[in-house]
C-alpha cells in the first residue's frame, strides 16, 4: 500500500485553479521533496492530505485513509506547518502536555529526547519564543507521537544552521531508516540531497514526478551550436538554459535525453557535462516559457 496517494486532485480559490488534476503516489519509506514556486499550491496540497482542507474533486489518501473529518489521518501524521502557532499563554511543557492528551501514541521519552537534541527549553514561554523556537516546538509535536507519515511545510524556516543540520542530516535520515515516509516542501531542498528518493515538481497546477537518483547521476548540461530552425522537442526531459544566436545551452534531466537532445538538434561542437543536483533542482523550479520544454 502506498503511504501517500493522490488521484486527479483539483482545488480552486475564488475561481482560480491552484491544483489541476494532480496525481502521484509515494510508497512507504520514501522521502519526497515537493518543489514549486511561491503560490503554486504546495501548502494547499499538504493541507488536503492532512484533512485540513477539502479538495474540489479527486481523491487523496494517507496510509489508505480518506479525509473524512474524523481526525484519523491527523493522529497518524506528523505535520510541521510553514508558520507554527501555539497558545501564547502556555509554556513549552504545557504545549507538549496538551499534545500528549490528544495523541494516544504520544511517546514522552521521545518528546524529552527531541527537546534535548534541538536545544528546546520546556520551561520557556510561547509568547516570548522566536521563530526558530516555535519551529523546534513544531518538530517535537510532529514527531513525538511516532507517526508513520510526515508532511513538512518549510520545516527548517527560522532555524539556525546547526539545528537544520541536526534535523535534515540526522533526524530525517534516522526516521527514513525506520521506514517513515516524508513529503517535504523546503526552499533549501539541496540540503536534503542525500536523503531524497523522489522530487515532485508542482508548476501551474500540474505535478511532475522525477526519480532523485536519476537526477543525481544523469542530469547533464549540454551546449553547442544549433542548426538554423532547430527547436527542443517538447517530449524530451530538457530545458533551454541560455541561447545567443546559434549558441545554446540546455539542461537535460537524464543521460538518454542528453544524448537525444544533441542528436536531434544536430548540435555542432556539442559538449556535455554533469549538472550538479542543487543546480538541477533550481532548473526544475523555473517556470516553463519561451524556449523551455519538458
Amino acid at each position: 500500500m502506498n503511504a501517500i496517494c493522490l488521484r486527479d486532485v483539483t482545488r480552486s480559490f475564488s475561481g482560480r485553479p491552484v491544483l489541476r488534476g494532480v496525481s502521484a503516489s509515494a510508497a512507504a519509506g520514501r522521502v519526497v521533496g515537493l518543489l514549486g514556486r511561491n503560490g503554486e499550491g504546495k501548502t494547499t496540497l499538504l493541507r488536503i492530505l492532512l484533512d485540513l482542507l477539502a479538495a474540489d474533486s479527486g481523491e487523496a489518501l494517507v496510509q489508505g485513509l480518506r479525509p473524512d473529518g474524523s481526525g484519523a489521518i491527523r493522529r497518524r501524521t506528523g505535520y510541521v506547518p510553514e508558520r507554527p502557532a501555539f497558545h501564547d499563554f502556555m509554556r513549552v511543557a504545557e504545549v507538549l502536555e496538551l499534545r500528549r492528551r490528544l495523541f494516544p501514541s504520544w511517546n514522552e521519552v521521545r518528546a524529552r529526547e527531541l527537546c534535548r537534541r534541538l536545544g528546546l527549553d520546556p520551561a520557556s514561554r510561547v509568547a516570548a519564543a522566536s521563530k526558530g523556537t516555535l519551529g523546534k516546538l513544531a518538530w517535537v509535536c510532529a514527531a513525538a507521537h511516532e507517526p508513520d507519515v510526515f508532511l513538512l511545510d518549510e520545516p527548517t524556516s527560522g532555524l539556525d544552521a546547526l539545528v537544520r543540520e541536526e534535523l535534515l542530516s540526522t533526524l530525517i535520515a534516522e526516521l527514513h531508516e525506520r521506514g517513515r515516509t516524508f513529503l517535504i516542501a523546503n526552499h533549501r531542498m539541496e540540503e536534503l540531497a542525500g536523503v531524497l528518493d523522489e522530487v515532485w515538481v508542482l508548476s501551474r497546477g500540474r505535478l511532475t514526478v522525477r526519480d532523485a537518483q536519476a537526477l543525481r547521476s544523469g542530469a547533464r548540461r549540454v551546449s553547442g551550436r544549433l542548426k538554423p530552425g532547430a527547436r527542443v522537442p517538447a517530449e524530451l526531459a530538457a530545458r533551454t538554459l541560455a541561447q545567443e544566436g546559434p549558441l545554446a545551452e540546455f539542461a537535460a534531466f537524464d543521460e538518454a535525453s542528453a544524448r537525444e537532445l544533441a542528436g536531434r538538434l544536430g548540435l555542432e561542437d556539442a559538449s556535455s557535462r554533469p549538472l550538479p543536483f542543487a543546480e538541477t533542482l533550481k532548473v526544475l523550479l523555473r517556470e516553463d516559457g519561451g524556449g523551455s520544454h519538458e
